[in-house]
């Protein structure tokens, strides 16, 4: 039986490749410029790796640098407003004539390219689009006129990249990179966090329904919650139905988790761990009263003042929350002087 034939990729690309092409194809600001008297807007819209139809007449506009070849495909539309910033009412004409006179307009923009290259850049010819391979779209506005352009990559595109288009990527990339743009309705869960316990595993182990958890820090005891989105968070006030937020949310280490860390001998690193040495790990255990949702833009701009909504009581069920996974639930009890939680059932730490 013959063996399957190797699977041999479309494109195939040099490391080195890899690298230039992620940076050129990063969406940044766009470049603002003038030709003639029309303003000129030029941005990086996205890589494409398998050719798309046009969607509008193109041409094929075909430039030398040096001794390297690069194709800029362009609208027809586009050319001819080009065409008319050197005069007025000029239709598109045949080549030759159409390649000086575009390089002509285009003349300002060449110069640059010059200085940056170092070396003599020329229009050299413009016909029908034919180009074909990977290409970098650009989202390109001369005056009113808006349109797509395409930068045609070099091949083959697992060797060397040629110097005309390194050096083209690092001009490109010093343009600021466009951040991304995120939705100010999108919700980010706060945990209303009422205190806190650091205890080892055999201790949760053993823990039974009906049994009563001290909690170390517990700031509820005082009507004030712990409020934290991800690594933010805020102090807050128990009022009524309501929680008043305190100061604005923070990247301070949080009150309600602490690691006691110490250093170890390399001897002592390379013996094995005992099982009871694990039963003897301790877990911060948080005590929250539910979450609730809000929306990104809210949390950005709320400061000490804001009141939340609660939308259920405060002296509910407890849920116990170990390294962000839930694992039981428990009621608030008063033990003496100080508040406790009583456990509902086993922690689902039980083995």
């Amino acid at each position: 039986m013959a063996e399957p034939a190797l699977f041999q990729p479309a494109v195939k690309l040099a490391h080195e490749v890899v690298s230039w092409v992620n940076e050129i194809s990063a969406r940044r600001s766009v470049l603002q410029s003038r030709l003639g008297d029309k303003p000129l807007s030029i941005r990086v819209s996205r890589l494409v790796w398998q050719a798309e139809p046009y969607a509008m007449s193109m041409v094929d506009c075909v430039f030398r640098a040096g001794g390297e070849t690069a194709v800029l495909s362009l609208p027809r539309l586009l050319v001819e407003t080009l065409i008319s910033t050197v005069q007025q009412g000029l239709t598109l004409p045949s080549d030759p004539t159409c390649s000086l006179v575009l390089e002509l307009a285009l003349a300002p923009w060449i110069v640059g390219l010059e200085n940056v290259l170092a070396s003599n850049v020329q229009l050299i010819r413009i016909e029908d689009a034919t180009a074909k391979g990977p290409y970098l779209e650009l989202d390109v506005a001369i005056g009113a006129l808006a349109g797509k352009a395409r930068l045609f990559l070099f091949a083959p595109l697992d060797g060397l990249i040629p110097s005309a288009f390194r050096l083209l990527g690092e001009l490109i990339g010093q343009l600021p990179r466009e951040q991304g743009k995120i939705s100010s309705e999108l919700p980010v869960v706060i945990a209303r966090e009422i205190g806190s316990l650091r205890a080892p595993v055999m201790l949760l182990r053993q823990a039974q329904p009906g049994d009563a958890l001290l909690p170390d820090v517990i700031p509820f005891a005082h009507s004030q919650l712990i409020l934290t989105a991800d690594k933010l968070w805020a102090p807050a006030q128990a009022a009524d139905d309501k929680l008043v937020l305190r100061g604005p949310f923070r990247l301070q280490p949080h009150p309600l988790r602490y690691v006691d860390m110490t250093i170890r001998s390399q001897t002592e690193q390379a013996i094995l761990p005992s099982e009871a040495d694990i039963d003897s790990v301790e877990i911060t255990l948080v005590f929250e009263c539910g979450r609730l949702p809000i929306p990104l833009g809210t949390l950005r701009s709320i400061n000490e003042g804001y009141v939340f909504e609660l939308g259920r009581p405060l002296d509910g069920p407890v849920d116990i929350v170990a390294n962000g996974q839930l694992i039981g639930r428990g009621d608030i009890v008063r033990i003496g002087e100080a508040l406790g939680i009583r456990l509902r059932s086993r922690l689902a730490v039980n083995g």
